[in-house]
């Protein structure tokens, strides 16, 4: 995913534009045992977005 986020991110500025583009490629990673989501958290604010929301339990809060 982090070659996904960097691909991505220089080319859409727009953070809402990056969590519609990240969010069903996360879905469809998920539906094949991704199990290293974690590992691009702080990359991008939009995927720590959707990573957060979607594992709310997750969070350093």
């Amino acid at each position: 995913m982090s070659k996904v986020i960097a691909g991505v991110k220089p080319v859409v500025a727009d953070k809402d534009s990056r969590k519609a583009i990240y969010r069903p490629i996360i879905g469809a990673l998920e539906d094949s045992d991704w199990d290293t989501q974690d590992e691009c958290v702080g990359e991008d604010e939009a995927y720590d977005e959707i990573y957060f929301e979607t594992y709310p339990n997750d969070s350093d809060d």
